[in-house]
């Protein structure tokens, strides 16, 4: 019982320290945006006839 406790442990913190990393990465976007620029499409109007 000890032994597959201290053989999980290790790999629960590692779980826990990549869930950390995911959470930081992809769930708290950033204030301001990278110094990539930010590309916008121009929306093509249909003309009236």
């Amino acid at each position: 019982m000890i032994t597959v406790a201290v053989l999980l442990l290790p790999v629960l913190s590692l779980l826990l320290f990549g869930l950390d990393q995911v959470e930081d990465r992809w769930v708290t976007r950033p204030s301001k945006p990278s110094t990539a620029r930010v590309r916008r499409r121009r929306r093509v109007r249909p003309e009236h006839r």
